[in-house]
């Protein structure tokens, strides 16, 4: 069964963490056992949930212990009921480090498998964890071809999250052609879709014109989900500052939100719960005929 999604783009700040931690949590507040795996130096995930100064945060440390000293992989703990995580964080840019050391080492080697093993580092590190969740997510950094060529080939699905600017789009051609890199070496990998980000809700010629543009970078291979993730940015802080997803606030319980806030992070809210029921969608229909 395809379980395991990244979460990837070749540019950041397009809402590629915000949108692994919501649909993560979303998954896991629907009863689903779900794994969170930060392959980012930048750590925002423990940011964007909440436990940036607690136990589970070791700063990549458990991934380093994994793909480079050959231990279990083992998530820190649970973020949220459900939730598990294996954070990111500095610690991460040894990995990044021995990937281009082992690729720069064998890269004249007449055997494949030998030339191309390091791709497979983060796929044997997370088969034992396979069966244990029913979800895993990667939220892969845009900087490091080889972090993201080992997340790919770890994966079985793919979500790129774009915004509308033409940087962002060559992101999504980058990662288009390393998506058929990792095929090589991973066939059953599939690309589920684009979610758009940073749109104004009533630019609606703006959002046609977009989803256009982005539809023919693709070349009809996958669709630009229907929902879009609007652009609040006071929204995003407020949630951000909390630790928490636009879901866990929007019932208005923190008293210290402004109702200006509280109205944003609801429409936010509404966004991510849509967007979360059509990225299950394009999941199940990943998995149809598969068993």
């Amino acid at each position: 069964m395809r379980k395991v999604v990244a979460d990837i783009n070749g540019k950041g700040g397009v809402g590629k963490s915000s949108l692994a931690a919501a649909i993560a949590t979303a998954l896991a507040a629907i009863g689903k056992k779900v794994l969170l795996a930060e392959l980012d130096p930048q750590g925002n995930n423990a940011e964007d949930l909440g436990f940036l100064e607690s136990s589970l945060n070791d700063h990549g440390q458990a991934q380093v212990d994994a793909i480079i000293d050959g231990k279990p992989l083992v998530p820190t703990g649970e973020a949220r009921p459900n939730l598990f995580v294996l954070p990111g964080g500095p610690l991460l840019e040894k990995i990044v480090e021995e990937l281009y050391v082992q690729r720069r080492v064998h890269s004249g080697s007449s055997d494949p498998a030998m030339r191309d093993a390091w791709m497979g580092l983060y796929a044997s590190a997370l088969e034992p964890l396979r069966d244990e969740f029913d979800f895993i997510l990667f939220d892969i950094a845009p900087g490091y071809e080889t972090l993201q060529l080992a997340g790919l080939s770890a994966s079985d699905m793919a979500l790129i999250p774009a915004k509308s600017d033409p940087s962002s789009r060559k992101g999504i051609r980058a990662v288009a052609a390393r998506f058929l890199v990792a095929r090589e070496y991973n066939p059953l990998l599939v690309l589920l879709g684009v979610v758009l980000f940073g749109i104004n809700a009533s630019a609606t010629k703006v959002d046609e014109q977009i989803r256009k543009l982005l539809e023919e970078d693709l070349g009809g291979v996958a669709p630009v989900f229907p929902t879009a993730i609007r652009h609040v940015e006071a929204a995003a802080v407020a949630c951000r500052i909390r630790g928490k997803v636009p879901a866990e606030l929007r019932d208005g319980s923190d008293s210290s939100l402004k109702p200006s806030e509280l109205k944003s992070i609801q429409a936010l809210a509404g966004d991510y719960e849509a967007l979360s029921f059509q990225v299950l969608k394009a999941i199940v229909e990943a998995n149809k005929g598969r068993g």
